[in-house]
């Protein structure tokens, strides 16, 4: 009996270490603090990035071919990250009076012809008009230079382009710290 009662303390320790260990593999909180995180799982495998060295972006200033160009309130944002394994690219319109994207749209303008108007790539795969999807933010007017959202995805054709889902996406970016 008493030697039981010794080896508990020793038990439940070893247990809660095992328990607390991170995953590398664990997903970012989802935060609106500028962390300058990015996760999601495509297709159930974890894709993280959380190193602010390896991530570029800023602003893209809309032009008006009567009016030249457009207020800053205008802009559209751009993100991109890549690491030896994964590169993605994020594109949205005017994230300083939207808050809500669908990831299906096309255009056949900026960025490259036949892209989707609002878009993120993830390893070569994109949205298009193929996908069902959302990526939703809070006002950036509200937030600057934090810029924090979710997203998910999931390819709605599969005979029409590559097998893709993606959930439990979450970004949280200082914008000012990007690499431009």
């Amino acid at each position: 009996m008493k030697n039981s009662v010794a080896l508990f303390p020793a038990i439940a320790l070893c247990l809660l270490l095992c328990t607390c260990s991170k995953d590398k593999n664990e997903l970012p909180p989802i935060t609106s603090r500028g962390a300058n995180t990015f996760g999601c799982l495509v297709n159930g495998e974890p894709v993280i990035f959380t190193d602010i060295n390896k991530m570029s972006g800023g602003f893209l200033a809309q032009a008006d071919t009567s009016y030249g160009w457009l207020p800053y309130d205008s802009c559209d944002i751009w993100i991109n990250m890549e690491s030896n394994t994964h590169r993605v690219s994020l594109y949205l319109n005017n994230p300083m009076a939207k808050t809500s994207w669908n990831l299906n749209q096309t255009t056949f303008a900026f960025p490259q012809v036949v892209l989707p108007k609002d878009y993120i790539f993830i390893d070569n795969k994109k949205t298009s008009e193929y996908t069902r999807g959302f990526f939703k933010s809070e006002n950036l007017r509200n937030t600057e230079p934090i810029f924090s959202g979710t997203f998910e995805f999931e390819c709605a054709y599969p005979k029409a382009c590559q097998t893709l889902k993606v959930t439990n996406g979450r970004l949280d970016i200082n914008l000012n710290q990007l690499q431009k």
